[in-house]
């Protein structure tokens, strides 16, 4: 009787190989099916990142929802980092590409080519008249923003985000506080943040400080320096209390300095701001949020009415 071509050993060999072709085969699958969007551009992740007005969490969000659609080579981390983007958001890069495979280039090219006549027929898309939105922000067109964010807040009513650049636009390319805080509370109280550029305290009298954005939203305090130095986020109901510094400001003049009182346990920290604008009307407006933040949401409302 002539040996077995196969041993037993082989067999169990085969079998480890077919069966670990078959898991990578289920997991390239997966990671394609995950998304649940359109994955993300580099130049308008490039765009948001440049904005300052979606915090770290939020585009990782994103990417991790949507992917991206290029790779995370050196000279893109170089331009994402002198953007602005965070340690978390180069991870989220590296970890969600979505290339369309070399041999399907022609099919991909047809399949956006079907997309691109789709799109001229359905109705926006509320991922791209925000990116449109950020585009025109950019560009220092923020009338035309205005109007996309507005489209845009008919589409999805209940969405925080064009409410929160609508907030953004009204009160630093427009300078009409009044309607910039209306558009925050749209967006504060569908979840998400007012969001305030200001300059942070490093040193005790600003000699030494940075640049940033404050974001308060319902729960949460965080600010992200543009220099992705200092990051300071904590929980709404830490909040001691919020003041005006008028000695600081005697010091610092032109600026409205605030300071925001944190008391953990028997643990107490102060931290000193002050809006990019230097007025006080908006110093006002952050201690309103804040307040708003560290009460309970239903009556966030009566709290965040500016004093007539």
């Amino acid at each position: 009787m002539s040996a077995p071509i196969f041993t037993i050993e082989d067999c169990k060999k085969f079998i480890k190989l077919t069966t670990a072709f078959l898991l990578i085969l289920i997991a390239s699958g997966n990671s394609f099916a995950q998304y649940k969007g359109a994955p993300v551009k580099k130049d308008r992740l490039l765009q948001a990142l440049r904005s300052r007005q979606l915090q770290t969490s939020d585009i990782v969000i994103i990417i991790n929802s949507n992917g991206v659609d290029f790779q995370l080579t050196a000279d893109v981390r170089k331009s994402l980092v002198a953007a602005g983007a965070r340690p978390e958001v180069i991870k989220a890069v590296a970890d969600n590409p979505r290339l369309a495979p070399k041999n399907n280039t022609a099919r991909a090219k047809a399949g956006n080519n079907n997309r691109s006549r789709r799109e001229k027929t359905a109705s926006p898309n509320y991922d791209d008249l925000i990116g449109q939105a950020i585009y025109y922000k950019n560009q220092r067109n923020p009338k035309t923003a205005v109007s996309i964010l507005e489209n845009a807040a008919k589409v999805q009513p209940k969405n925080p985000s064009a409410y929160q650049m609508l907030g953004f636009i009204y009160l630093y390319e427009l300078n009409n506080l009044p309607q910039a805080e209306k558009s925050m509370r749209e967006s504060f109280m569908n979840g998400g943040s007012a969001v305030f550029r200001v300059f942070h305290d490093d040193d005790g009298d600003f000699k030494d400080r940075c640049v940033g954005s404050l974001y308060i939203s319902q729960n949460t305090l965080r600010f992200e320096s543009d220099n992705n130095v200092h990051t300071f986020e904590t929980s709404a109901v830490n909040v001691d209390k919020i003041k005006l510094d008028t000695e600081s400001s005697r010091t610092w003049k032109k600026h409205s300095v605030f300071k925001i009182f944190l008391k953990i346990g028997s643990d107490k920290a102060k931290f000193r701001f002050a809006p990019l604008t230097g007025l006080q009307q908006e110093s006002k407006m952050v201690e309103r949020f804040i307040a708003a933040s560290n009460s309970n949401i239903t009556s966030a409302v009566s709290i965040m009415t500016p004093p007539r």
